[in-house]
């Protein structure tokens, strides 16, 4: 494997710009990658997926991709995600924005990276000027995966990028 997607690929392909009737071809290319065995996630992000709306396609593509594309976290990821855990909690300052990260797949999406050299794939956009505490030393604001990527040394790439890299090409040509 080489990418690990976290929840936001999907959902802003699906709600956005590649929505299953839209672009069927962004979801089978996605399709043939797991069977080729260039991309995972964890099962946290499956558990965010299924917080969607009821009956939505990509709950239920979701629900068919268990197994090949979500996958449970085995002892390396879960080592990796105290690591992740331990870092948010000594290098963030805002208790609530520290639960909510550690609440839900990004970290898990970063474990899951570290443990097995992936590279994060995220439709999240980096903060660029991430303030810091003068007093604490801690960093103040809302995490993001591609922040806490390049502090942990975990590369990462969005949507658009991970497209280009497996030469995935959508409509007609």
């Amino acid at each position: 494997m080489e990418y690990c997607l976290d929840t936001s690929v999907f959902t802003e392909a699906h709600r956005r710009y590649y929505d299953f009737d839209i672009a069927p071809g962004f979801w089978v290319a996605i399709e043939n990658n797991i069977v080729n065995g260039k991309i995972v996630s964890p099962m946290m992000v499956k558990k965010e997926i299924d917080k969607g709306k009821d009956k939505d396609q990509l709950v239920t593509w979701a629900k068919d991709m268990t197994g090949s594309l979500f996958i449970e976290a085995d002892t390396q990821v879960e080592e990796n995600m105290h690591i992740v855990a331990d870092f948010i909690e000594n290098k963030y300052e805002n208790a609530s924005e520290k639960e909510q990260f550690l609440r839900y797949a990004d970290p898990w999406v970063i474990a899951q990276a570290m443990a097995y050299d992936l590279i994060v794939v995220t439709a999240e956009i980096k903060n660029p000027n991430e303030p810091i505490d003068i007093i604490t030393h801690k960093i103040k604001g809302q995490i993001k995966i591609p922040n806490v990527c390049e502090k942990v040394k975990i590369q990462w790439i969005d949507t658009f990028q991970l497209l280009r890299r497996l030469n995935i090409k959508l409509g007609l040509i």
